[in-house]
């Protein structure tokens, strides 16, 4: 028999799918299920990964899409203060007796650009035919993971000032844990990824 909920072969013996969680109550036809997989399908998805390593993908596991959070939602506020300290710094250079400290003030300015540009490069956001990824990281990798199979709600949060960057918050939670357990924070397009995300948990 099949889970109502995810699509997946389970065992008849049972009264909770050990995939998702979902009380079993009756058997699900095989026309169900053919839909569910047909569903599936009807993802688009690609084999090699282009953010994510290679040898983190798992046999027989297909990309939906990776992406970096928004550039501007993510570093808005360091590009901000770059540029006012970019621009005090010319100003100042100007003045003959400050040359020293309008120099100091530009080299600030691009330190704080490369931050902002390092963290927002840093994380790379991924969903797959099994997973959500969530990896951190330049040269050391933070790599979070879990199953599609127990996430168990979605929320998705968009801000005033995300919404002039077509950008959000997704919140999921997972099942066995009292709050949320993963977020993926100003990602593009957030509407369209969330819709994803639930035709894939629809399965």
């Amino acid at each position: 028999m099949y889970c109502a909920k995810c699509g997946k072969e389970i065992d008849e013996s049972g009264q909770y799918c050990k995939y998702c969680g979902t009380r079993i109550e009756e058997d699900v036809p095989e026309s169900t299920h053919a839909r569910l997989q047909e569903d599936r399908e009807d993802v688009p998805t690609y084999e090699m990964p282009r953010m994510i390593p290679l040898d983190m993908m798992e046999k027989h596991e297909r990309v939906v899409y990776e992406t970096h959070p928004s550039k501007m939602g993510t570093f808005f506020n360091h590009i901000a203060t770059a540029v006012l300290f970019l621009a005090g710094g010319l100003i100042v250079l100007i003045v003959p007796k400050w040359p020293i400290f309008g120099a100091i003030l530009i080299v600030a300015g691009l330190i704080i650009a490369l931050i902002g540009y390092l963290k927002w490069r840093s994380v790379v956001y991924a969903l797959t035919t099994s997973r959500i990824l969530v990896l951190r990281g330049i040269l050391s990798k933070d790599l979070f993971e879990n199953r599609l199979s127990k996430v168990q709600d979605i929320r998705m949060k968009i801000s005033l000032r995300q919404r002039v960057y077509n950008c959000g918050d997704i919140f999921l939670t997972t099942a066995g844990t009292s709050g949320v357990e993963c977020v993926w924070r100003d990602i593009p397009d957030p509407r369209k990824k969330q819709a994803l995300l639930r035709t894939l948990l629809a399965r």
